[in-house]
């Protein structure tokens, strides 16, 4: 059809019923199935090709060299790049792999060894704080493995660490310059490690926790001598700039969720996945083979795995949660981060030994190189999005000739589309306007990356995120702000000044709702401008949803356990009867993990809901050695210890439409300065499925001996050891 030959209504009629088709693949298809993929995938690709196809042929004016020809080429230019780096995304999503059932087989074969491989455990680290760092050194002292050694890798050079690490049992490296940055660190401690000779190193970043299972998971996977490098995806405990700042920290999920979920199953699936620069497991032999850890660019990590790749081994993907590290806390950390793997990632195009210029690679490793460089050139493209409404309002320039017909059987469904498949495949991780909104806050520094990266590729200083920093305040990054703010303004006023009051063309209500789309667009990337506060670090709270139960003097009956964080925990306790007689004050045994025992002084109670919260302070961990632990020091350690290396899921795996819409709305509504945010006090609360196992109290010691309390003519036994 062509929109010559047919009325607004027969369009309007075409578009409801491709929209009907997609929602019917959404509804009636399965992502986890591989050829449900491929019918909805091929029904999308179809979609964009067509567009594509019109667009080409029948919304440009004829070329004579002025910007009224010139710029719809160059909006339809950037265009085409989104689409094909679209369909490529869509064809690769076509395979996916799952790794856990040889990750089963790793950990029963580890198991069943009394000495297995050796591993050297690197953490490095530059500029973070104990805060930081303690949590992945704690967490990585009681990996559940027997014969490792843990190395902290100090580029700062810093004396407090090393004594740090002598305190807790560690060892630590230093060297004298930072060349090569972290894949010069990470060669130092190569070869300041050879002598112990461990085939496997576990890499870490400062501020990414290793579950306890996370070598029995993975070492015994490279069986397989084609596998030179293991990855694990990325978790986080607390929310990203985006998120925290829309309120939708309980109602969305982070921005690389489908980076780490979807995506790299799919690359591995085509051979093709790669390393993301912590929490992965490579071979020493292999780094061995391709002269160390790369260090001529800012992304050492993808870096290596096309080196290993060149040598004929390759990256596995093991799609499961087995680290947990701190996001980016702030929205000019997030960018600084996404601008540096912008940077290398262009770099390792150039290199000589490179995807594109180096010899050993397989033209579908290459293709997958060429989508992840797309990825970040997709980038400017939002820009002129932004901008093409503007300059059609003061300047006359239409960047897409396009009448309501064509808009509604060509434009509306393959927009329409791409949200649903997305959301479809990415099994509800996805989700329109905050996906947008978190590659918008980004586009312009990295369009700019990308232009220094084509003049000048070589020779930036690598910028290591901060994280750790002081967030009590309310804080605006005002350049991005304003812009955006410019860009709300100028769109308004230029939709009043032409199509809504001067002005009538057949493209006038296309420009209007396009230009009313980017108000919005623009104006919660505006919201996420201004930072609201974030609470400490120790004061996150993990929902942790536990059924178990707790003991109060010699008696003990059943509780959940909603929150916990280093220092308090957040408890429920049904039984009525019993909840009246906990006061502020009592103290209360639980178990929140598996053979730790938790003594908690109740610091607020609300009878009216079972609800109370309890400060611990004081501990038995019977996992090691069962010594009661009562000073701050030693419980903090110990909480920091069990939490980090047995974290409870703490962010939400799938979006929440509901929920991040109400968030949303009462960040737009709220005042900044109001809204110090612990998440618990907003009202977009994803479901947590509690654990299946009950956890049991267990007396701390047999001493007969206890303190009375008396209440209402009660008298209630006081746990039978003293904290005092």
């Amino acid at each position: 059809m062509s929109p010559e030959i047919v009325t607004l209504s027969d369009s309007i009629l075409f578009c409801a019923v491709a929209i009907l088709l997609i929602l019917a693949c959404s509804l009636f298809l399965d992502s986890r199935k591989a050829s449900d993929r491929i019918l909805f995938g091929t029904i999308l690709i179809v979609m964009l090709l067509n567009y594509l196809f019109f667009r080409a042929t029948r919304t440009l004016p004829e070329l004579d060299g002025s910007a009224y020809s010139l710029w719809p080429r160059i909006y339809i230019a950037f265009e085409t790049i989104i689409i094909f780096y679209t369909i490529l995304s869509i064809v690769f999503f076509f395979r996916r792999t799952d790794h856990s059932g040889k990750a089963d087989e790793s950990e029963r074969m580890i198991s069943g060894m009394e000495t297995p491989p050796a591993v050297d455990v690197f953490i490095c680290t530059y500029n973070e704080e104990l805060p930081i760092l303690e949590r992945t050194i704690l967490a990585a002292k009681v990996i559940d493995y027997a014969n490792y050694t843990v190395w902290v890798l100090d580029d700062g050079r810093r004396d407090w660490l090393r004594e740090y690490c002598e305190e807790v049992g560690v060892s630590y490296l230093r060297r004298d310059d930072n060349v090569g940055a972290k894949g010069g660190n990470i060669n130092n401690a190569l070869r300041q490690s050879a002598g112990a000779n461990a085939p496997y190193i576990l890499i870490l970043d400062a501020d990414f926790a290793p579950q306890r299972s996370i070598l029995k998971r993975t070492i015994g996977q490279f069986s397989d001598p084609n596998i030179g490098l293991i990855q694990t995806p990325q978790f986080y405990y607390n929310p990203d700039p985006v998120q925290h700042n829309l309120l939708a920290s309980k109602a969305w999920v982070d921005d690389q969720r489908i980076f780490f979920d979807v995506m790299q199953p799919s690359k591995d699936g085509w051979g093709a996945a790669f390393c993301v620069g912590t929490s992965c497991i490579v071979r020493r032999d292999a780094l061995e083979l391709i002269g160390g850890m790369p260090q001529e660019t800012v992304t050492e990590d993808i870096h290596l795995t096309y080196r290993l790749m060149q040598k004929g081994l390759r990256t596995r993907w093991l799609n499961e949660r087995l680290s947990v590290g701190l996001s980016a806390e702030t929205l000019s950390g997030y960018i600084t981060q996404r601008c540096r793997w912008c940077l290398g990632t262009i770099q390792v195009a150039l290199l000589r030994d490179g995807p594109f210029l180096g010899r050993g690679y397989t033209f579908m490793q290459r293709l997958h190189y060429f989508h992840g460089l797309l990825f970040w050139f997709c980038r400017p493209f939002i820009l002129l999005l932004l901008a093409a409404p503007i300059l059609y309002y003061f300047m006359g320039l239409p960047a897409i000739l396009m009448e309501p017909e064509a808009f509604f059987m060509y434009a509306l469904p393959m927009v329409g589309g791409m949200w649903a498949f997305h959301y479809w495949v990415s099994d509800r991780r996805s989700l329109p306007l905050f996906t947008e909104v978190s590659q918008m806050v980004a586009a312009i520094p990295i369009t700019v990356a990308i232009f220094h990266a084509v003049l000048r590729p070589f020779g930036r200083p690598f910028k290591v995120t901060a994280k750790g920093e002081d967030r009590s305040q309310v804080t605006v990054l005002y350049p991005l702000a304003f812009v955006f703010l410019s860009i709300i303004v100028l769109t308004f006023v230029g939709m009043l000044n032409g199509p809504l009051l001067n002005t009538y063309h057949a493209l006038d209500g296309f420009s209007v709702a396009w230009g009313m789309v980017v108000m919005i667009y623009a104006f919660v990337s505006m919201l996420v401008c201004i930072e609201l506060p974030r609470i400490p670090l120790d004061d996150i709270r993990f929902p942790l949803a536990l059924r178990t139960r707790v003991g109060y003097g010699n008696s003990a009956t059943a509780c959940m356990v909603e929150e916990i964080s280093v220092h308090e925990a957040q408890m429920v306790i049904p039984e009525m009867r019993v909840a009246k007689l906990v006061d502020p004050g009592d103290l209360l045994i639980f178990s929140p993990f598996q053979d730790l025992d938790v003594v908690g002084r109740v610091s607020a109670a609300d009878h009216l809901r079972s609800r109370f919260t309890l400060s611990i302070v004081a501990l038995k961990d019977r996992r090691n050695g069962g010594e009661i632990r009562k000073t701050p020091e030693a419980v903090r350690e110990t909480m920091i210890e069990r939490l980090f290396s047995e974290m409870p899921e703490a962010m939400p795996a799938r979006a929440h439409p509901r929920a991040a819409l109400s968030g949303l709305m009462q960040r737009m509504f709220g005042k900044p300065d109001g809204l110090m945010i612990n998440d618990e006090t907003v009202a977009v609360v994803a479901p947590i499925e509690a654990p299946t196992h009950t956890a049991e109290i267990i007396p701390l010691v047999t001493e007969p001996r206890r303190r009375l309390w008396k209440r209402a003519g009660q008298t209630v036994g006081a746990p039978a050891w003293s904290t005092s």
